[in-house]
């Protein structure tokens, strides 16, 4: 049938108002069912209760669908793509909805949603109370989207997913969000959320299921930024029985070129310090630089009690002197309780000190009149610590690879009882 101007309807039962079919060739690759072509839409479809809904500026697209309650466009395939849409510079596929999907396809086989654009937007939802794009799959991809180009070949079955990005030259997949999630992902017994850079990298021995998994053979796995904070773990585990860690990093061989974890800046802790070396030897290290060029190793001194120094000089007078206690070194210090360690820097009869609470004197022994220079070295216990115990045993490392095959077991899924089937009686 053909018309002028454009005032063709076609009005059908209660379930089609315009229907038509036509059967594939093998002499063709495709054939066209309804073609439309008009300058706003080639195509406008929608039910009876569109609620004087018109076509909007953003309504130029090959085939428009509207409804207040029910979908606006419906794709369904058994072995090829439910929804495909293609376009210059808009978007492929495009819906809104304030109530429901903005965009939803099914395909048991291939793709549920399939959008090409080479300058705009593949697919584009938008919804305000229901989900923007919605794909299901049941053996392939449920969407998938390319910016500009496709990327490199991703492996099989990773390219089983809910949702695949790939780029040549851009992001593979964006998420971005004001007020909840720009991107989620969620497993019952696998990765909720895969990102791999250039090439797959090594898998770790202990545990390779989390939440979110970044690899990369050359490049960085993971990388948080932020002007707050750049990475953040958490343990909520309160069991005192169990071990939990917040953020645990392991190096594959031994040092001195492979480091588990390595700070550019300083370091803030709050809690405890504890170090296990290679057969339970452990040392703190600080790097020099030396007038070489060269950099050098120092050993830090360690002793079975807690600590503080401070370190001075003075000068007897007829073989006396008085030294006062810094003000904010006695503020952290048992004052009752500390060391004083003299070096005379002359000749003399020998020095010895009569301590008090806020100052020490320092006098020759033998009644000596001597006026030289000394240094002296205090020690004062912590303040801020109670019932020390010397040399206390303590389980510093915990048993990580027991705390993983936990991990592993909650992942893995339930064994499923089998039906025993009874048959009819007689």
């Amino acid at each position: 049938m053909t018309t002028t101007d454009s005032s063709f309807v076609a009005e059908g039962p209660a379930n089609i108002g315009l229907y038509a079919n036509t059967l594939p060739r093998r002499a063709r690759p495709f054939r066209i069912a309804v073609q439309g072509w008009g300058h706003q839409a080639g195509i406008c479809g929608a039910t009876d209760e569109v609620g004087g809904i018109a076509l909007q500026p953003w309504s130029y697209a090959g085939v428009v669908g509207m409804s207040n309650d029910h979908y606006g466009i419906t794709g369904f395939s058994t072995l090829n793509t439910g929804v495909w849409g293609y376009s210059g510079d808009g978007a492929g596929v495009r819906g809104e909805s304030p109530n429901s999907n903005g965009v939803e396809g099914y395909s048991p086989a291939v793709v549920g949603v399939y959008g090409d654009c080479p300058i705009g937007a593949g697919v584009s939802g938008n919804s305000s109370s229901g989900v923007g794009v919605l794909g299901r799959s049941a053996t392939g991809s449920a969407v998938r989207g390319a910016a500009g180009f496709l990327g490199p070949a991703i492996p099989h079955p990773v390219d089983i997913a809910g949702v695949v990005g790939s780029s040549d030259a851009r992001h593979g997949v964006i998420g971005a969000s004001n007020a909840l999630m720009g991107l989620y992902g969620f497993s019952t017994d696998n990765a909720g959320v895969v990102g791999v850079a250039g090439a797959q990298g090594p898998v770790p021995a202990l545990v390779n299921i989390a939440g979110v998994v970044g690899s990369s053979d050359q490049q960085t796995g993971v990388i948080g930024t932020s002007n707050g904070i750049g990475v953040y773990g958490y343990c909520g585990n309160a069991d005192p029985a169990k071990s939990g860690i917040g953020v645990y990093g392991r190096a594959g061989r031994a040092p001195p070129n492979n480091y588990a974890g390595a700070f550019d800046g300083n370091v803030s802790i709050t809690g405890d310090l504890t170090l296990l070396g290679t057969a339970n030897v452990n040392v703190k290290n600080a790097i020099v630089p030396f007038p070489d060029g060269t950099h050098r190793v120092l050993h830090c001194m360690e002793s079975p009690e807690h600590w503080f120094e401070d370190f001075g000089t003075a000068n007897l007078k007829r073989g006396r002197a008085v030294v006062k206690l810094d003000a904010d070194f006695a503020k952290v210090i048992k004052r009752g309780d500390y060391k004083v360690f003299l070096t005379p820097e002359g000749d003399c009869r020998g020095l010895y000190v009569r301590k008090s609470a806020a100052s020490f004197e320092v006098r020759e022994l033998g009644g000596g009149t001597s006026s030289i220079a000394f240094s002296y070295r205090i020690v004062g216990r912590r303040k801020d610590i109670k019932n020390h115990r010397r040399f206390a045993k303590i389980d510093v490392k915990p048993n990580l690879e027991k705390l993983f095959a936990e991990m592993r077991k909650r992942m893995a899924k339930p064994a499923r009882r089998r039906r025993r089937r009874r048959g009819k009686r007689a």
